[in-house]
Parts: C-alpha cells; structure tokens; sequence
C-alpha cells in the first residue's frame, strides 16, 4: 500500500477574510475539521497541519482530530514556508504528499482515493486533479522532490518549483468543483456557508449599511472594537470545541449601534437589519442592551456581542470590575438605574465566566494578551 501524509498549511493571516479562516464555521464542523475529515475519508491517516499565525488556536482543532503539528516560524513569508517547515518533517516512509491549503474545505474524499489509485498505478512526480480542464488542489507530490523542496525558497513557490522540478505529471479527472473553490475572502465564504448557515452581511456590506443611515464616525469606531473583541473571543471559545458563526456575529457587532441615539435603539436597529434581509443578524443585535435568561447559561452569538459590547467603552477596552465601579458612582442616587446596571453587568459576568470555563482563560487575558488588544 501507498504510504502517503497529507499536509494542510493553516498558518496565515487571513487577512483578505478579515476572520480566522481554519476556526470559521461550516455546516457540520469548522473550515479546518472539514478540510481533515476529507483526507480521513478518502482514507489518509498520517495528518499533518501546519500552523503559524494564531497557532495557539489553530493546533487543538487539529489534535482534537489526531492531526500532528508542525509550527511554521516564518508563516509571515508567504504559503511556501510552510511546504518547506511540512517537508523538513515528513515521516521516513512517505513516498508522496498532498498539499491542501485549510481554506479549501470543499475537496471530496473521492478525488484523493483518485489521486492516490493513480500515484500507486504509476508514480508520477506530481499527479493534479482536474476539472473543467483546469488543475486543482491538492497535488499528490512525490517525496522525490522533498530534497529540491528543502534546497531554496522558490521564487513563483510550489508551484513554479513544480514545473521545474517535476519531470513526469498525471493530471486526473475529478467530478469536483471543491478543487478550484477556496474561502479566500468574505464574500467566497458567504456564498458556501449560506444557507446551510443563517446569511449575514460581509463588513463591506456593513460600511455601505453605515453611509445609507448615516452613522457618525464615533460610533463606528465603537462597533469596531466591540467587533475586534467578540470575533477574538469567538476565536477561542471555537478553538475550544465550540461553533459560533463568527462571519455572524462580526456583521451584528458592526451594526448593533446603527439606530444609536434613539429611543430603544436595540428593537430600532433589529428591525432596520431585519427589513434588509438578516433576520437572524438583527436578533442578535435586539438582545444587545438587555440578554434574555436564555443566553446567559451557554455561549452563542447573542452573549458574545453583548459581552463585548459591555467590556467596550467607547473605543478602548474596560473590565467588568471597572463598569461595575463606575456605573455604582455615576448611579448613586439613581436607585433604578443602578438596579439595571448591576443586572445587566451581572448578566456579561455570567457569560465571561461561561468562556473562561471553555478557554481556560480569562476574557482580560484573552483580550489583552499578545495577540489580543490594547488599550
């Protein structure tokens, strides 16, 4: 039997996405338990991720599904260092690899029982799914070319190292559209997800929904961090095993303050949202200001919004502990309005301490720590 690893680099940034792409949700799992599951399917057992930016989320989905890790250092220069760091570590007794990115989820279990029938029939140097006459993801390369690999940074990349290196190539017809289809942006996401998921507006989307209502400029900066905190929160808790529909949350952070400055803002804002076609965003938003019981015994998008948007003041982070002293000197001869301030304060502990048991870590520290934000 053929012994083949699968590498799937998970190191970037997502900066085109804007979110943390492997911990995204799908319909049945996260971006990253998809793209391991196809290789599991189609029969692959030795697993390997490479991490880099945000390793310290990315690597437990991974462990959680037997995967091995390697950790990129140099994730900053680009998807080649992470086929060098993959390559550096293969086990001895590969005799040939796939190279699968994380964002491209989509691949069927069938096109790498394919592959993997043809590299046993004949051993090319690089076998390609095709379709529609184009190449695909992932090639199954030959652990004859780890050595050419490992010898430079290839200008032009893996592929390019490729077309120079590999003398003899199959190229494999696939029924499968997942070859050509990457998450690489917010909009391609979108279109996978939905409906399978409830639909949402990208933060494009958002910014053009900000200049029809005419939203000013401080409260915009607002809803950007209360966005900044809750996507950082929902990062972790689903590094943690949980399924938050981040995309989600981000649009209903982003325009939670739409209707800002007018009385019951929250109902105002959901209806504005609703009306435009995001029904389950503008839930979301209409429980911002006061959270149902419901929501404050599990974590959703729900108590993640409102979470942030009770540790943002104005545009900079505060504790709880600091709302908390604050709102008791400013309430002090406002007897009811000091009762909604500790309920509604007590409620956001509820939730802070529902992700802390997930995380194992504290929200101050999840939000302030080296990869958090500042103050």
């Amino acid at each position: 039997m053929t012994r083949i690893t699968a590498v799937i680099p998970a190191a970037g940034y997502s900066s085109r996405m804007g979110l943390l792409k492997p911990i995204l949700p799908l319909a049945d799992g996260l971006v990253l338990e998809k793209t391991i599951g196809t290789f599991t399917a189609g029969g692959i057992s030795d697993i390997l991720v490479v991490t880099g930016h945000k390793a310290e989320l990315v690597a437990p989905v991974a462990r959680r599904l037997g995967a091995a890790i390697v950790y990129n250092p140099e994730y900053d220069c680009g998807m080649y260092a992470s086929v060098q760091a993959a390559a550096r570590v293969l086990p001895q007794h590969t005799e040939a690899f796939f190279f699968l990115p994380a964002d491209m989820p989509l691949v069927t279990p069938a096109t790498i029982q394919k592959l993997v029938a043809v590299f046993a029939e004949k051993a090319p140097d690089v076998a390609y799914p095709v379709t529609g006459g184009k190449r695909g993801h992932p090639p199954l390369i030959s652990a004859k070319l780890r050595p050419a690999i490992l010898k430079e940074k290839k200008e032009g990349g893996l592929k390019a190292l490729l077309q120079e290196h590999a003398c003899s190539v199959s190229e494999v017809a696939v029924n499968d559209p997942g070859i050509l289809q990457d998450l690489d942006t917010e909009d391609a996401y979108r279109k996978v997800v939905v409906p399978s998921l409830a639909d949402f507006p990208t933060a494009a989307m958002c910014e053009e929904i900000w200049q029809k209502y005419q939203v000013p400029d401080g409260i915009i900066r607002h809803m950007r961090q209360v966005a900044r905190a809750a996507c950082l929160l929902a990062e972790h808790v689903n590094s943690g095993g949980l399924r938050i529909h981040t995309a989600l949350l981000q649009a209903a952070c982003l325009l939670h303050d739409l209707a800002r400055g007018r009385p019951r803002h929250a109902d105002i804002g959901r209806q504005i949202v609703t009306d435009l076609g995001y029904p389950a965003v503008g839930e979301v938003i209409g429980y911002h200001m006061d959270l149902p019981a419901v929501y404050t015994d599990k974590i959703t998008e729900h108590s993640l919004l409102y979470l942030a948007d009770k540790l943002t003041a104005g545009e900079r982070f505060v504790s709880l502990e600091a709302r908390i002293a604050a709102g008791e000197e400013r309430f002090q001869n406002k007897p009811e309005a000091l009762k909604m301030m500790r309920r509604r304060l007590q409620q956001a502990m509820l939730v802070s301490r529902q992700v802390a048991a997930v995380t194992k870590r504290s929200v101050e520290k999840i939000l302030c720590g080296e990869a958090g934000i500042r103050e």
